[in-house]
C-alpha cells in the first residue's frame, strides 16, 4: 500500500505545521528550515495521494482530512513519546499540552522555546491550535477580555494596535492620512480594526473597505514584511518582526487594546507542578 513505512520525518513535520498552523513554528519546533518542512509535507500529501493542506498566497490551512489526520498523529506520537520514556527509564519527565492561539504559539512561544527547554529540561512542551477539548490539554493561552468561568486566569500580556509595514513601504508615509488609497491589511476577529485605530489617531475619510483579510495574524504578518500593505499589528505578535527590522511602525500612534493574553487553568491540573512550573516561567518571560 502506498501509505504504507513513511517515513518519520515526514509525519513529524506535517503534525508540527498542522498543531502550531504554520510552517515556521514548525521549522522552529524541529530545528529545520520552513522549506524542509513544506517539502516534507508535500512528500506525504503525494504519497497519501491526499491533500492536507489548501494553499494560497499568503499561508496554508488544514483540508477537513488534514486536521482528522493531524489529531490522530498528535494522539500517536504522544503516546510513542510516552514509551520511550518508560522503556528509557525516564520516568521523571513529563508532557505538557497547552492549548494556544497558533499566532500567539508561533510568534511568542516559538522563539522562547529554548529558553524554557533550559530552564525545564524535565518538561516535555507540546503546544496545539486544535481544539482537542480540556479534558485533553493541561492548560490554555486564550486571548479576551478576562472572563473565564470555572478557570483560574492569570493575565500574560496586555495588547496594543498598531501600524505596521516593511522600510521600504515606510517611507512613502509621514502621517496616518497617508494611508488613504494604500493597501491596508485585515485580520478580522479582534475588537480593534482599522476604523477604530483611525478614530483614535483623529484621522477620517480614509477608506476602510478595501485591502486583503486573513483569518490568522501570522500570514498577514508575512505579507507586511513582504511589502504587501500595511498592517494594523498587535504588540505581542509583531515583537520580534519590529526588533529584527523586518516592520517598522511609521507613526507611533498606539491603541489600548480590550482584549489581552491569559493563561488559563482549571480543575486538579491547575495545581500539577509542570503546570505551575509553566506559569512561572511565562510570568517571568512577559515581565522582561
Amino acid at each position: 500500500m502506498a501509505s504504507r513505512h513513511l517515513p518519520l520525518n515526514w509525519l513529524r513535520a506535517f503534525e508540527a505545521a498542522a498543531r502550531l498552523g504554520s510552517f515556521a513554528g514548525a521549522g522552529a519546533e524541529l530545528n529545520v528550515t520552513p522549506s524542509a518542512v513544506s517539502q516534507h509535507v508535500r512528500a506525504l500529501e503525494g504519497r497519501l495521494g491526499k491533500a492536507l493542506f489548501t494553499r494560497h498566497a499568503n499561508g496554508v490551512r488544514l483540508t477537513d482530512r488534514g486536521r482528522r489526520y493531524a489529531e490522530e498523529l498528535g494522539r500517536a506520537f504522544a503516546a510513542i513519546d510516552e514509551a520511550s520514556r518508560r522503556i528509557a527509564g525516564h520516568g521523571t519527565r513529563e508532557m505538557l499540552v497547552v492549548h494556544v492561539p497558533t499566532s500567539f504559539a508561533s510568534q511568542w512561544i516559538a522563539p522562547r522555546l529554548d529558553l524554557f527547554r533550559a530552564s525545564h529540561p524535565d518538561i516535555d512542551l507540546r503546544l496545539t491550535a486544535l481544539d482537542q477539548g480540556e479534558d485533553k490539554v493541561d492548560a490554555t493561552i486564550a486571548f479576551g477580555l478576562g472572563s473565564w468561568p470555572k478557570h483560574d486566569a492569570m493575565l500574560l500580556l496586555r495588547d496594543e494596535a498598531f501600524p505596521v509595514c516593511g522600510p521600504k513601504y515606510a517611507e512613502a508615509l509621514t502621517s496616518p492620512q497617508d494611508l488613504n488609497g494604500h493597501d491596508l491589511l485585515h485580520v478580522p476577529g479582534y475588537a480593534e480594526d482599522w476604523d477604530t485605530w483611525f478614530t483614535h489617531a483623529g484621522v477620517n475619510g480614509v477608506d476602510t473597505s478595501s485591502g486583503s483579510f486573513f483569518d490568522q495574524s501570522i500570514m498577514a504578518i508575512r505579507a507586511a514584511v513582504e511589502g504587501k500593505g500595511v498592517l494594523l499589528g498587535r504588540a505581542a505578535l509583531v515583537e520580534r518582526e519590529l526588533s529584527s527590522g523586518l516592520l517598522v511602525e511609521p507613526f507611533g500612534v498606539r491603541l489600548q487594546a480590550a482584549g489581552s493574553y491569559w493563561f488559563l487553568t482549571s480543575g486538579p491540573k491547575a495545581k500539577l507542578p509542570k503546570v505551575m512550573a509553566f506559569r512561572d516561567w511565562l510570568s517571568e518571560m512577559t515581565a522582561r
